[in-house]
């Protein structure tokens, strides 16, 4: 009989659960129903997206978008990029690093600010409307916006002096 209770009861016990996580699921899909429209709409707009547009940064294309003045799929929020005086972003460019790719980046009126071939790397100014072009490369693997270095500073501090310390005696 004790067993026959226990039985009951945990199967009582797991409706009552079922239940309870039918209702929760519920009211998560009215509250997040607006953040899960966004999630599908990104991620229709991410497939249609051509090849060369695959390897360039979600928040490069968004600033072209932005730039061009289309609105829908474009987050509202203003995207942050390194601009020189010429209009050119500042981006890190994952390709294999060859003088043909380089002087196609200069014919797309890029400025090569930093190259290594070991990291199959180039940081370099240009224009946005110009990505498309450079990414449908076979060299080029992903353009980025440059990685800015960042530390955990906060505000001025004074600067960390190294001290010669006395020898022990």
């Amino acid at each position: 009989m004790c067993l026959r209770f226990k039985l009951v009861r945990s199967c009582a016990l797991c409706c009552v659960g079922i239940s309870q996580a039918v209702m929760c699921s519920a009211i998560i899909t009215v509250k997040d129903s607006g953040f899960h429209a966004l999630q599908i709409q990104q991620q229709i707009e991410k497939s249609s997206r051509t090849a060369a547009q695959k390897k360039i940064d979600s928040q490069l294309l968004f600033a072209l978008k932005q730039k061009r003045g289309e609105t829908r799929g474009v987050p509202v929020a203003p995207i942050e990029l390194e601009l020189d005086g010429k209009g050119r972003a500042l981006v890190d460019i994952n390709a294999t690093v060859s003088s043909r790719l380089e002087s196609q980046i200069q014919k797309l009126g890029g400025a090569i600010v930093f190259k290594d071939s070991r990291y199959r790397s180039i940081r370099a100014w240009l224009k946005l409307e110009k990505l498309e072009e450079l990414a449908s490369l076979k060299d080029v693997n992903f353009i980025a916006p440059a990685a800015r270095a960042m530390n955990n500073r906060i505000g001025r501090t004074k600067p960390f002096r190294i001290r010669e310390r006395e020898s022990l005696k």
